[in-house]
């Protein structure tokens, strides 16, 4: 088996990764042109793995390398001339590792892949490589990464929702007593705001990209952690996503101005949600979107047949309480030296 790097701000998508991605039930997280706009104007630059074997593609991974001296500076990083970190994630995925391979590829080959993603990272990025980070592995992938030598950590787990009810109303009905009272005046005021205006759907060409990327820049520095750096999602990725048929939007307006949105990737079972951004009440915002939203995404995915909904990281306490399942994850740093 092989393992090619691939920039994709630079290079031609390869052939075979689309076809793995829809074979496997990929979201549009993965589709190439979706990672390469993620990574436009960012300091964050990605680097992709294909796995292949005798031509068959059989797993890819996706990660992004940071620049240590100035992490947050809009240059990419230099490799071979400065200290640099790969950050093993996807830009808009908190579901879990952003590895995956075929079914029919076993555990110590999946290993084996992994050590040589490692050492062709190492040749590429240079002296400066100071390690590799995997974050949000879940615990039946942390034999794959876990080593000698490297330090795991616990990481904000994720989250997500069996569908087992053929209404809405039977998810609201299986919560407790005040949450259900709650949610229910919830989703009825928004519904009733006169001077609010819900839109929701895919191919979507009523919306900015610039516009959600600035929102979804000043909410995501609300969230920003010292050890978990993300760069803002530029207006590109936005515009990738927008004209997709495999991509939903669901948005809130008030005078034209947009106050919120939250982003779904659709899938036949497994929907997943993706960012959300939203002004708050003091900024011209409005109060329960982020439960409403939440409504909306599981109606949907009732109505389509889902089987889940994926809720990603983030306001753990909120999302069980709204019977969502939790999901341990774990961080592994694995230093230069124990790589590959």
């Amino acid at each position: 088996m092989k393992v090619s790097l691939l920039d994709p701000c630079r290079d031609p998508e390869p052939p075979g990764w689309e076809e793995f991605r829809q074979a496997e039930g990929l979201s549009a997280i993965w589709a190439y042109d979706v990672i390469a706009a993620s990574s436009e104007d960012s300091w964050a630059r990605p680097l992709l793995a294909l796995c292949h074997d005798d031509g068959r593609v059989v797993g890819m991974v996706g990660a992004v390398y940071i620049g240590l001296r100035r992490p947050h500076s809009s240059r990419a990083p230099r490799p071979r001339r400065e200290p640099i970190v790969l950050d093993v994630r996807l830009p808009g995925h908190s579901n879990g590792p952003t590895w995956h391979f075929g079914a029919d590829v076993p555990a110590e080959t999946r290993r084996s892949l992994l050590a040589r993603f490692e050492r062709a990272a190492a040749r590429l990025l240079g002296w400066g490589l100071a390690g590799v980070l995997y974050r949000m592995v879940d615990v039946p992938q942390l034999s794959l990464v876990a080593r000698r030598g490297a330090i795991t950590r616990d990481s904000p787990g994720s989250t997500f929702l069996r569908l087992t009810w053929p209404t809405t109303e039977g998810w609201i009905s299986s919560l407790s007593k005040n949450r259900r009272k709650t949610l229910r005046r919830q989703i009825t005021a928004i519904a009733q705001a006169g001077d609010l205006e819900v839109r929701e759907g895919s191919k979507r060409d009523d919306l900015d990209p610039a516009e959600m990327a600035e929102l979804n820049r000043v909410h995501t520095a609300r969230l920003a952690a010292r050890f978990d750096p993300r760069p803002p999602l530029p207006p590109a990725y936005f515009g990738s996503l927008l004209p997709r048929d495999d991509v939903s939007v669901i948005s809130y307006h008030s005078a034209q101005r947009l106050l919120a949105f939250g982003i779904v990737y659709e899938h036949p079972t497994a929907p997943v949600s993706g960012p959300w951004a939203a002004l708050r009440p003091e900024e011209g915002g409005r109060k329960d979107l982020y439960f409403d939203v939440h409504a909306r995404i599981v109606r949907r995915a009732i109505d389509a047949g889902g089987q889940r909904v994926l809720f990603g990281r983030g306001r753990v306490e909120i999302k069980t309480s709204l019977g969502f399942e939790y999901v341990p994850l774990k961080l592994v740093a694995v230093p230069r030296w124990a790589m590959g």
